[in-house]
């Protein structure tokens, strides 16, 4: 893909030029190229060019690539695919999907931890008469002060 770096510049040498990368970066991403791959070019490109302008013109394109946009503007298979395939929608709909599995995952995660946390909480307290008269807040309350020595300076 180096030899795209030379259409890099041409596109940034016309008029539009952010018009004319999106479009160089949805050919990319329907020909089977990954965000990573277009994204480190891009990174290259940025990185050898000594003209600010297009530095920053390739910048906002990259923001778009990464989702660092309006929605609109966001350029990543699903939303290119929609709109290449007469707005078939079922790439969106599956790309969503995925977003929210991995948002259930992450949240399924943190709630193990508080959980961890609250039982890690009752065991420094160890058999006190106070554990059982604490609701979960003052238990999390408790294990912050407990873990934190400097906390315990303030009180």
């Amino acid at each position: 893909m180096s030899d795209k770096l030379s259409v890099l510049t041409e596109a940034l040498q016309k008029s539009s030029p952010i018009e004319k990368l999106e479009q160089i970066v949805k050919d990319l991403l329907g020909k089977g190229y990954s965000k990573e791959n277009i994204l480190a070019e891009f990174e290259y490109f940025r990185e050898t060019t000594t003209d600010e302008d297009y530095e920053d013109v390739v910048l906002e394109v990259m923001d778009f690539i990464t989702g660092w946009c309006s929605p609109h503007k966001r350029l990543d298979t699903a939303y290119t695919f929609t709109e290449t395939n007469d707005n078939e929608l079922s790439y969106f709909i599956i790309h969503q999907l995925e977003v929210i599995e991995k948002a259930i995952e992450q949240f399924h995660h943190y709630l193990e931890q508080k959980h961890f946390n609250l039982q890690e909480a009752e065991q420094l307290l160890g058999n006190t008469r106070i554990v059982g008269k604490l609701n979960q807040r003052q238990l999390a309350l408790l294990e912050q002060v407990l873990k934190n020595s400097q906390m315990m300076k303030s009180f």
